[in-house]
């Protein structure tokens, strides 16, 4: 899912991290070392999550789509005053 070769190259490594403690973990039954668990694969895996989420922003910003603000539908009530106002508002009055 991740185009970028740099950020799917971190993801890697960091699975190969993890890989590597659990299978560490799993041949000698020893708790693993916490803080370099955090330090090897918590943090570096925080910050691929921030540059993919920064990615995908400037991707979907660079599409420059707009997007209804209200999804409400109107009350009776006032359904003739904004049609009549968006029919005032597209004629430039």
């Amino acid at each position: 899912m991740i185009d970028d070769p740099n950020l799917r190259q971190q993801a890697a490594r960091i699975r190969d991290r993890a890989l590597e403690i659990r299978l560490d973990y799993k041949r000698h039954s020893k708790e693993p070392q916490w803080p370099l668990v955090r330090k090897l694969v918590a943090e570096p895996l925080r910050e691929l999550r921030q540059q993919v989420a920064d990615e995908l922003l400037r991707r979907t910003a660079e599409r420059n789509e707009t997007v209804p603000i209200d999804r409400d539908p109107v009350p009776d009530q006032f359904s003739e005053q904004v049609r009549k106002y968006y029919e005032r508002l597209g004629s430039g009055q």
